[in-house]
């Protein structure tokens, strides 16, 4: 366990540094979108602060691919409740999402987030039928 622990600072620490990034992307589209605001040195203290922290953990959160006893069932659905809670968190800290919007970001979130690993099963399959055809025929 202390070496998944290890794994999930270091996996955060070298990931930290995003948050910012992201925090400037954000910044970006909302300007792009003709978005009237001033930012105080709070507001932007506090939104560098929270998109550094969420790239930590997410990137932390990554360390449960590791821990084969628990299944795959499990380790999506604990990384998907990780990111799901993780990108809420720091929506709603920095007042980038408003409650009555919480329903369809849910419903946004999740629809991604089975697309992505539908995606990603069925690229799988298509590899492993791939290699089993090359099995066979030796």
């Amino acid at each position: 366990m202390n070496k998944i622990l290890k794994q999930f600072f270091i996996r955060g620490l070298l990931c930290m540094g995003f948050g910012p990034i992201v925090y400037s992307i954000i910044l970006l589209i909302l300007y792009l979108c003709n978005v009237e605001t001033t930012i105080n040195i709070l507001t932007l203290f506090k939104g560098i602060i929270s998109t550094s922290i969420m790239a930590f953990i997410i990137a932390g959160a990554t360390v449960i691919w590791q821990i084969e006893k628990i299944g795959i069932a499990y380790q999506i659905l604990i990384h998907g409740l990780c990111l799901y809670l993780c990108y809420l968190m720091t929506y709603l800290l920095n007042d980038w999402l408003k409650k009555e919007g919480i329903i369809i970001f849910s419903i946004v979130f999740i629809l991604g987030y089975l697309i992505i690993w539908l995606i990603i099963y069925l690229i799988e399959r298509k590899r492993t039928n791939n290699l089993n055809q090359l099995i066979n025929k030796k």
